[in-house]
C-alpha cells in the first residue's frame, strides 16, 4: 500500500477532517523539502526564519539570554580548545597543522562556530572553489555562511544534504557548493528534514518573561519614587475660602526638608466633639516582592534548562542552592554538554577530512598508529594499519566536563588501588595524567610508574616475534 502525506501551505500536515474553505493556498504532496531548493515557510506551527531571528535578537537585547548563551559556550569550549598530536602519518599531520594555523580554528570555534550553532541551530562551513581554490599545496581558508541569508539546500532521504546554494555578491547570481566542498550540521533535524532549529530557541520565552517581570518591578519602584506620600487634609466646605485653605495646606508639604525635619499637622475638635486632623502617609514598597523573587527564580531556571541544563547559580542566582543541590543540578548540564561537545568534534573531524581529501586525494589510505598494552600495562606494542579518511578522528582537546570533584576522584582512586580493582595506568588517567608519557619520563630518571618515589624501575625485556615494532619502555 502506497502511503502519502499531504501538507498545507503553512507546512502543517492535513487530515481528512480539515474543512477550511479559506485554504486557498492549495495542498502539496510529499516531504517537507520537496521541490528542489524550496523550503516551506512554516512547519510544526513555527517559522524557522522567525525563530532564528528571535534568538539572534534576544542574544543582543536580553542580558539574561545573552549571558546564558555565553556561559554555555564557555562551558563547552572554554579557553583550552586545541588538539593533541594525532597518531596518523606525517603528511596528514602536516595538513592538519597548516589547516589549523590558516583558519585560526581555536578562535573560530570559540568566537563564532559554537555561538552561531546555539543561536541558529545550523552551521555551514564552505571551502574555496574555482579560481579561489588555492590548490593542493596550500591550506584552504574556510568560511562560515550566514544561514539566515537565503541558504538553500538540495537534499534527499538517503543521500542527506547534497548541495548548498546561497546568493552571490552580484544580484541575480548564486554560489553553489557540491558534496565534499562544504560541511553542514543541523540541530533537531528530525523526520528527514535537513534543516535545523535554534538550540537556544526554547530559552527565549522565559528569558523575555524574566526581563518583563523585572521591568514591572522597576516601574513600580519608579512610581513609588515619584509619589512619596499622600496628604489628607480637612477642608470646611462651608467656608467661602475653602479652596484657598486647601491650596495653602497642599503647599505646606510640597517641598520637604532634604535631610528630614519635623512635620506639624493641626488637630481640630469638631462640633460633634470628634477630633478632625490632617494626615500625611508615606508610601511603602508594593507587596508581592517575595512572590516576584520566586517567579524570577523560576524563569531563570527555565532559561538555564532550555540552554542545556545550566543550574540557576551559574546565572547569578544562588536561591536555595546548597552544595548538595548544586552538584545534583549540574548533572543534566554535564550530560547535555558532553553531547554538544561530541557535535563540535564531529563538525571539526568532517572539516579536517574534507581538507585532507582536497589536498591528498580522495582514495588515499592513511597510516593509523595504535598501541597494545602487555604485562599489566607495563609494556606497549606498536600497531599500524591503513584506514580511509572517513575513519580518522582527531583528538580534539576540549574542557573536561565531569560532575565529580577532585576529592571524589581521589577517594575513588584510593579505594580502587587498595582493593586491586584497577591498574595504576587507569587510575592515573582518571586523575588527568597520561600514563604513557609519565611512564617514559619516570623511566628516564630511574623511577617506576605506579610505585612510590625512590623505588627503581625494574628492567623489562622486549617481547619479540611480532610483525610490528615493540616499545619496551614502561608505561
Amino acid at each position: 500500500m502506497n502511503l502519502t502525506t499531504l501538507y498545507g501551505p503553512d507546512g502543517s500536515i492535513l487530515s481528512e477532517e480539515v474543512r477550511d474553505p479559506a485554504l486557498r493556498g492549495g495542498w502539496r504532496e510529499g516531504l517537507p523539502w520537496d521541490g528542489g531548493f524550496a523550503q516551506p515557510d512554516a512547519i510544526y506551527g513555527v517559522d524557522r526564519d522567525r525563530e532564528r531571528l528571535r534568538t539572534r535578537r534576544a542574544y543582543f537585547q536580553n542580558p539574561l539570554f545573552g549571558s546564558a548563551v555565553d556561559i554555555a559556550v564557555a562551558f563547552l569550549v572554554g579557553d583550552e580548545f586545541s588538539y593533541a598530536p594525532p597518531n596518523i602519518d606525517q603528511p596528514a599531520r602536516t595538513v592538519l597543522d597548516e589547516f589549523w594555523a590558516e583558519n585560526d580554528l581555536g578562535a573560530l570555534v570559540g568566537e563564532r562556530l559554537v555561538t552561531e550553532y546555539l543561536l541558529d541551530g545550523e552551521t555551514c562551513a564552505v571551502f574555496p572553489t574555482g579560481d579561489e581554490d588555492p590548490g593542493t599545496d596550500t591550506p584552504a581558508r574556510i568560511a562560515l555562511l550566514d544561514v539566515g541569508r537565503g541558504v538553500r539546500l538540495r537534499a534527499s532521504i538517503t543521500g542527506g544534504v547534497e548541495a548548498v546554494t546561497t546568493a552571490g555578491a552580484n544580484a541575480g547570481t548564486d554560489l553553489t557548493w557540491e558534496r565534499g566542498q562544504f560541511v553542514w550540521a543541523a540541530h533537531a533535524a528530525l523526520w528527514n528534514d535537513p534543516r535545523g532549529w535554534p538550540v537556544a530557541m526554547r530559552a527565549v520565552e522565559p528569558a523575555a518573561a524574566y526581563l518583563t517581570l523585572l521591568n514591572h518591578r522597576l516601574n513600580t519602584h519608579e512610581l513609588q519614587a515619584r509619589i512619596l506620600g499622600v496628604q489628607k487634609v480637612f477642608v470646611d466646605r462651608e467656608r467661602p475660602d475653602s479652596r484657598a485653605q486647601f491650596a495653602a495646606k497642599a503647599g505646606a508639604y510640597r517641598n520637604l526638608p532634604r535631610r528630614g525635619g519635623v512635620l506639624t499637622l493641626p488637630m481640630v475638635e469638631g462640633k460633634d466633639g470628634k477630633v478632625i486632623s490632617d494626615s500625611l502617609d508615606f508610601m511603602t514598597p508594593g507587596k508581592g516582592g517575595a512572590d516576584a523573587a520566586t517567579d524570577a527564580r523560576a524563569l531563570m531556571r527555565l532559561t538555564g534548562l532550555a540552554l542545556g541544563g545550566l543550574p540557576e547559580h551559574w546565572l547569578g542566582e544562588g536561591g536555595n542552592a546548597t552544595r548538595t543541590t548544586a552538584g545534583e543540578m549540574s548533572l543534566p548540564a554535564v550530560r547535555i554538554a558532553l553531547r554538544r561537545q561530541a557535535v563540535i568534534r564531529g563538525i571539526l573531524d568532517r572539516l579536517v577530512r574534507a581538507e585532507l581529501t582536497r589536498r591528498l586525494g580522495a582514495g588515499r589510505k592513511y597510516t593509523l598508529t595504535t598501541w597494545d598494552y602487555r604485562d599489566d600495562g607495563r609494556t606497549r606494542v606498536k600497531r599500524t594499519r591503513k584506514v580511509p579518511v572517513s575513519q580518522l578522528e582527531i583528538p580534539w582537546v576540549l574542557p573536561a566536563i565531569r560532575q565529580d570533584t577532585l576529592a571524589d576522584l581521589l577517594s575513588r582512586a584510593e579505594a580502587a588501588a587498595k582493593n586491586g580493582w584497577a591498574s595504576p595506568q587507569t587510575l592515573a588517567a582518571s586523575l588527568g595524567f597520561d600514563p604513557g608519557e609519565e611512564g617514559t619520563r619516570m623511566a628516564a630518571v630511574g623511577l617506576a610508574f605506579g610505585q612510590a618515589n625512590g623505588q627503581a624501575a625494574q628492567p623489562t625485556a622486549p617481547t619479540g616475534g611480532d610483525a610490528n615494532a615493540t616499545d619496551p619502555s614502561p608505561v
